[in-house]
């Protein structure tokens, strides 16, 4: 999910042009600009927290600027004020035909922004055949500056839940960098480990215990994780370009997580299934998107029509399924919070069972009753259970977040990915 998610919003990202300076998110000392002259490769980083991420996007994304922009130039006192008295029926032309240059330049039709582009032009056009239509009704005249008021409330609303999609997109690549880092540790501990093995095989091999072949193995693994390390190193600064690029900074600053807070353990006991959906369904953008298609065409609805029932009723469908589907994540994400505190709270006992283990291996080494590696490799098992307890409080902290994310209502759910 998150994969599809990050996919369709940062093509739909690229297509625009940062609307902050260089120098916006922070002034960079005449050193470090001269230093980035002299290396045109030099990259910011910019060392930042999941309330930091998000803050950044919600007021710097590109592309959510871009749809607010839009939702303000639809206004109907703002077209009139930007046109000085021309007519609403030219001003909307004008605001087509801008609309639509970008939505081509957006690139792919599959991706969300252009979409929502085409979805606005679509509304923009209605209200221009309406205002075509019924130039001299007044009466006429103002519904349809009613339903473009309408219009640009749509386009604020969904500006405000691209915001936060891009804002969670942020968030979850910041904590999947700070996973790789996790991975980082994890894999130079195995090459330290590897080197103590490779010593004492040196000596074995100059005695004619091991095979040549044996040690060129020990040397191949050896390669195998330091070549693993240069692709999370790579993994690591392509995530942070991604990061800061939904942040609206630019192309050559890199965010890096800093300190990612953990889970209080009072956010978890708070907790309640029933009334955490309820608001989720209450702030879910997709539900309020198809209520409003509901509404739509039921102001439309005319008995001597049919076909103007079906829709009615297709509307009603498309809601009931949408509110189904929004239960249905939500439920997926709460038992995606529990499983992963059972998953820390294991980790947190083999952590204590390594420390004992430890403790024994300790007393062993002090006796002469175990070789110096054996408590080395003791020792690692040790790190290593401390590490998985960090790696585990960060998918606690992952699966909340998306939590807490669903009660504010962005999610995506099976049915609005249907559509």
């Amino acid at each position: 999910m998150i994969r599809k998610l990050i996919s369709a919003l940062l093509a739909g990202t690229l297509c625009v042009l940062p609307v902050l300076p260089a120098g916006a998110a922070g002034e960079t000392p005449p050193a470090a600009q001269e230093e980035q002259a002299a290396d045109p490769t030099a990259v910011t980083v910019r060392k930042m927290g999941m309330r930091a991420v998000r803050a950044a996007v919600e007021e710097g994304s590109p592309t959510a600027q871009v749809l607010r922009k839009t939702a303000a130039s639809m206004d109907p006192g703002s077209i009139s004020g930007a046109t000085g008295g021309s007519s609403e029926a030219e001003a909307l032309q004008g605001l087509i035909e801008s609309m639509t240059a970008a939505m081509e330049k957006s690139g792919n039709p599959e991706d969300s922004l252009y979409k929502t582009y085409e979805a606005q032009i679509k509304v923009l056009q209605i209200q221009l055949e309406g205002l075509q239509q019924s130039a001299s009704s007044a009466m006429q005249g103002m519904t349809a500056l009613l339903q473009l008021e309408d219009a640009a409330y749509q386009l604020r609303r969904q500006a405000d839940n691209v915001a936060g999609q891009l804002a969670q997109t942020a968030q979850t690549l910041l904590i999947t960098i700070q996973s790789l880092q996790y991975n980082k540790a994890q894999i130079e501990r195995q090459i330290a480990a590897l080197d103590r093995t490779i010593a004492v095989a040196e000596v074995q091999l100059s005695i004619g215990t091991i095979s040549q072949l044996q040690m060129d193995t020990y040397h191949n693994q050896r390669d195998n994780l330091a070549r693993s390390l240069e692709t999370l190193d790579v993994q690591c600064e392509n995530l942070g370009s991604s990061i800061a690029l939904l942040c609206g900074f630019d192309a050559g600053t890199v965010v890096m997580p800093s300190r990612i807070s953990l889970v209080y353990a009072a956010d978890l006991r708070e907790m309640s299934y029933e009334d955490d959906l309820a608001e989720a369904k209450a702030n879910s953008f997709s539900i309020w998107q198809q209520r409003n298609e509901l509404r739509q065409a039921q102001n439309v609805y005319d008995e001597d029509i049919p076909a103007t029932g079906l829709s009615v009723q297709s509307a009603r469908d498309a809601l009931e399924a949408e509110q189904q589907a929004v239960e249905s994540s939500f439920a997926t994400i709460f038992q995606t919070v529990k499983d992963s505190q059972a998953a820390l709270s294991a980790a947190q006992t083999a952590e204590q069972q390594a420390e004992l283990d430890f403790h024994t291996s300790e007393v062993q080494y002090s006796r002469g009753m175990i070789s110096r590696l054996e408590y080395q490799q003791a020792q690692d098992t040790l790190e290593n259970a401390k590490l998985a307890v960090e790696m585990a409080q960060l998918n606690l902290t992952s699966a909340y977040n998306q939590y807490d994310w669903a009660k504010q209502g962005v999610m995506s759910t099976a049915a609005a990915s249907a559509q």
